[in-house]
C-alpha cells in the first residue's frame, strides 16, 4: 500500500482536475440558461469544452502542475497557476472566438468568458485544498534510516526539506560501512523491533554499509512480516529524487538494471519517431534558416555555422552542428565550459540559445542517426576524457545516443563544469538510461517546452 500512495495522490489530482473542469461547465450553463436548461444544451457544450479541456490538461502537464514533488502552497505555486491560467485563457479565446463557429453550430462566447472567470477560482481552492490535504499527518509515512554515507545524507535532507513529498523521518540510525563492528554503545543495545512499532515506521531505507553490520542485519530481518516496506538507498533514493546514486551502486547494478535487449522494439519506435519529428521541424527549419543566418551575419563576423566534435553512442565521434550562437574563434584558447551569461555569447545568439533555435542543424545530427531527440548531453571528447578519470561510471551516459534535449537538462539545466555538477547530471543521465520509454520521453519534450516558452535556456 505504501507504494501506491504516489500514484494514488497523482491520480487523485488528475480526477480532481476533471471534476472541477466539467463541475464548473456545468454550473456556469445553468447560470447561463437558468429554466432553459436541460440535456440537449449539456450536449451541445459537451464536445466543444471537452476538445479545450484536452488541450488545457497538456499545459497543466507542461507548467509543471502534475509534478507531485512540488504541490505546496507558496507564492511560486500561485504564480504558477495565474500564468498557466493565462495561457490557456489565450488558447480557449483564440479556439472560440475564431475556430468554433466553423467545427460546431453553437457559439459559446459568452459562456466561456464566464467560465474562464468562474473556473480559475474554482481551480485555484481545489488545488490549494488537495496541498493542504496530502500535507495531513494521516497520510505522511513515517521512514527510517539505516546507514551511513553521503547519498544517504541527501536524501535524509532532502526528505526533511520537502514533507509535502508525503514522508517524515523519524529516525536515522547510523552506521559505520566496511567490516566494522557495531560502532557505538547506542547500536550495541538497539531494540529495532521496539523502535520500528513505537515510531510506527512505514519505510525502512538501509544503505550499502549496512552489509558489514550483520547484526544490524539480522533485527532487520527478523521484522521482516511487520508489513513494512524495506527499501535499499539506491531504489529509494531513484524514486524520490529521479536519479541514480553513483557512489552506492558497482558494476553488478548495471548488470542487473540495464538490460538494452529489452530495449529494442522501444529504439526501433524511438528512431521512427525522430524521423518523422526531423521532417516535420525540419519544414519549420528551412523556413527560419534564412532569418536566422542573416541575424548572425548583421550581428557579429564569423560563419554562420559552427561545427565541433563531440562523443555519441558507443564513444564513437561526430560532427555536432549549430548555427553560430558565440563570437568567432570563441575556444581558440581551447575547449572552455559554457557559464552563465557567458561574455562569449552573441546578442543573437543569446535569443537562440534561449529558444533553443540555434539547435536547428542538428537535426541532420538526428537524420543521420548520430543523435535523438531525447538523451543525454553530447559533450566534447576533451571534457569526456578528463571527466572519465575523475567521476566514476561516466562512460556509461554513452549507453544511448545524445539528444538534443533529456532528463538531465531538463532537471538541472543550470550547472557547471565542477566535479559535483557533473556528479549530479550523471545520475539523471543513467536513470534516463535505465528508465528510458515512450511516456518518459514525452514527459521531457513536453517539460522542453515549458523550459522553452518560460525563456529558461542559457
Amino acid at each position: 500500500m505504501n507504494d501506491l500512495l504516489p500514484q494514488l495522490r497523482r491520480i487523485l489530482l488528475y480526477l480532481g482536475d476533471l471534476a472541477v473542469l466539467y463541475g464548473v461547465l456545468a454550473v456556469v450553463l445553468i447560470l447561463r440558461y437558468t429554466e432553459q436548461f436541460d440535456l440537449n444544451v449539456w450536449d451541445e457544450h459537451f464536445l466543444p469544452f471537452t476538445l479545450i479541456f484536452a488541450v488545457w490538461l497538456v499545459v497543466f502537464y507542461i507548467s509543471g502542475l502534475y509534478d507531485t514533488r512540488e504541490t505546496k502552497n507558496d507564492i511560486s505555486f500561485y504564480m504558477l497557476v495565474f500564468r498557466t491560467m493565462l495561457i490557456n485563457a489565450l488558447i480557449g479565446v483564440i479556439y472560440f472566438y475564431v475556430f468554433s463557429e466553423r467545427i460546431f453550430t453553437i457559439k459559446p462566447q459568452v459562456v466561456f468568458l464566464v467560465y474562464i472567470g468562474i473556473f480559475s477560482l474554482a481551480f485555484l481552492l481545489w488545488r490549494r485544498l488537495y496541498n493542504l490535504f496530502i500535507a495531513r499527518e494521516q497520510f505522511l509515512r513515517n521512514v527510517i534510516f539505516i546507514g551511513s554515507g553521503e547519498d544517504i545524507e541527501v536524501l535524509f535532507t532532502e526528505l526533511a526539506r520537502r514533507p509535502y513529498l508525503g514522508y517524515r523521518v523519524v529516525e536515522f540510525v547510523r552506521v559505520r560501512g566496511n567490516n566494522n563492528t557495531l560502532p557505538t554503545p547506542e547500536l550495541e543495545t538497539l531494540d529495532l523491533h521496539k523502535l520500528l512499532l513505537d515510531r510506527k515506521i512505514d519505510i525502512v531505507v538501509t544503505s550499502p554499509e549496512l552489509h558489514g553490520q550483520p547484526k544490524i542485519v539480522e533485527q532487520i530481518y527478523r521484522n521482516l512480516f511487520l508489513g513494512i516496506a524495506y527499501f535499499d538507498l539506491p531504489t529509494f533514493y531513484e524514486k524520490i529524487l529521479g536519479r541514480i546514486p553513483v557512489a552506492t551502486i558497482g558494476q553488478l547494478w548495471f548488470l542487473e538494471n540495464l538490460t538494452e535487449n529489452d530495449k529494442k522494439f522501444y529504439e526501433l519506435f524511438k528512431r521512427f519517431g525522430d524521423l518523422i519529428f526531423t521532417l516535420l521541424l525540419g519544414a519549420v527549419g528551412a523556413i527560419l534558416t534564412p532569418f536566422i543566418a542573416l541575424a548572425i551575419l548583421l550581428d557579429s563576423p564569423g560563419p554562420i555555422l559552427f561545427r565541433q566534435s563531440r562523443v555519441g553512442q558507443g564513444g564513437r565521434l561526430f560532427l555536432a552542428m549549430k548555427f553560430r550562437s558565440m563570437i568567432m574563434d570563441s575556444e581558440k584558447n581551447g575547449p572552455q565550459w559554457t557559464k552563465a551569461d557567458d561574455p562569449r555569447v552573441t546578442r543573437v545568439g543569446r535569443v537562440l540559445r534561449k529558444l533553443k533555435l540555434d539547435e536547428i542543424p542538428q537535426l541532420i545530427n538526428i537524420l543521420r542517426g548520430e543523435m535523438s531527440f531525447i538523451g543525454p548531453r553530447p559533450e566534447q571528447p576533451e571534457f569526456v576524457d578528463s571527466r572519465i578519470k575523475k567521476v566514476p561510471y561516466y562512460n556509461e551516459r554513452h549507453l544511448v545516443k545524445p539528444g538534443l534535449t533529456g532528463w538531465a537538462q531538463i532537471n538541472a539545466p543550470f550547472t557547471s563544469a565542477s566535479e559535483e555538477d557533473t556528479l549530479s547530471k550523471l545520475q539523471y543521465d543513467l536513470y534516463y538510461i535505465k528508465n528510458r520509454s515512450m511516456l518518459l520521453d514525452l514527459g521531457i519534450l513536453l517539460k522542453t517546452i515549458n523550459i522553452v516558452l518560460t525563456r529558461q535556456g542559457r
